[in-house]
């Protein structure tokens, strides 16, 4: 397999310089199908064409990064003023098996997202970290915002080739694709129940939240060759390692609730974990949380206890995501303010026809 050399052109772009290949006709297929992935990812990504040909591009995406690790602290620190520790630690039960059960299910998204970027990427170990930031920034602060910031540590620190625009761009349409179709799924599993429950006014807001899903997943179907980048094996592995996520979550979820109610039965707390995710996924609706709450009491109808428990398992997944904040939000500080790091040897994404990219220096 052979590398594809860069060479700046006057105008200080990249330009491709093919590698000997003599009468190979697939050498020839080879270089050209990288030379376009390489072409696509610098005309894609917004960063790479405005800032990459600046001197100050480094300390410009740095003070971005510190800008979004601040914003972050700043979130925790909001949310610390009305947090109640001393009612989340009288209702914590004393299970170890809950607990080992909680560290499992709370990092599901980063873990499952850090096996699509290490397939694509070869992303370290350390690329967890980011991707715990990422999940507590979409969390805390504003949804994509940490999207927005994990893009930025990406290109400063996991020495890929290229841009990273367009795999993280898939990664969170595909994310999204993957969600509505397991909430379209989820509906029509669950339309006996929610057909009881949704009436008049609502059931029209329903209705219309079905179709903003319907639509938007058409939309990404119809537009897939222009809006993804990444090749098409690599779109079927990140589609796959989502509905898996999506799966693990609902199990984890599930089995918690059980852990602290175990007179109702595994099976009724994953019908209740189904309608919480398809009630998240769905936009325009009201009061989501309350509506989830009388679901749950019109299927087993233990109102004070099902309140406990979902009080309970808020309280404490906000306690997590402010730990967690603190801690990776403080670390990416320190590291913005520091030295820039050098962009470490990883090896580089390769392109559909297996050619690897040489970035512009």
């Amino acid at each position: 397999m052979q590398a594809l050399n860069t060479a700046p052109c006057p105008s200080g772009s990249m330009r491709l310089i093919d590698p000997p290949h003599g009468g190979d006709p697939m050498g020839r297929a080879a270089s050209g199908t990288a030379a376009s992935a390489a072409t696509a990812a610098t005309a894609i990504d917004p960063l790479l064409v405005a800032v990459d040909r600046h001197p100050l591009r480094e300390r410009v995406i740095g003070w971005l990064g510190i800008a979004l690790s601040i914003a972050i602290l700043a979130a925790v620190v909001s949310q610390l003023r009305g947090f109640d520790l001393a009612r989340m630690v009288a209702l914590a039960p004393r299970s170890p098996l809950f607990w080992l059960v909680f560290l499992a299910w709370y990092p599901v998204s980063p873990l499952f997202e850090w096996l699509i970027y290490r397939r694509i990427w070869s992303l370290p170990r350390a690329g967890i970290v980011p991707l715990l930031r990422k999940l507590v920034s979409n969390e805390i602060v504003l949804g994509y915002s940490g999207d927005a910031h994990f893009y930025l540590w990406a290109r400063r620190h996991a020495g890929i080739t290229g841009s990273p625009f367009g795999a993280v761009k898939d990664v969170a349409m595909l994310s999204a694709v993957a969600g509505n179709l397991s909430t379209l799924a989820m509906m029509l599993a669950m339309a006996p129940v929610l057909a009881v429950f949704m009436t008049g006014a609502l059931a029209r807001t329903f209705a219309v939240s079905i179709a903003v899903v319907v639509v938007t997943s058409l939309t990404l179907f119809l537009f897939r060759r222009t809006l993804f980048s990444l090749p098409r094996r690599d779109l079927q592995m990140i589609f796959a390692v989502h509905m898996a996520r999506i799966g693990t979550n609902l199990v984890l979820t599930a089995a918690l609730w059980h852990l602290l109610l175990p007179d109702v039965s595994l099976g009724w707390w994953m019908a209740l974990a189904t309608l919480r995710m398809m009630l998240s996924r769905l936009p325009l609706l009201p009061n989501k949380d309350v509506l989830f709450a009388g679901l749950a009491i019109l299927l087993l109808g233990r109102d004070a206890q099902i309140t406990a428990v979902m009080a309970f398992m808020a309280s404490l997944t906000l306690a997590t995501h402010l730990l967690v904040g603190a801690i990776t939000g403080a670390a990416a500080l320190a590291e913005g303010r520091g030295r820039p790091r050098r962009r470490a040897s990883y090896p580089a994404p390769q392109s559909a026809a297996g050619t690897m990219i040489s970035p512009s220096r």
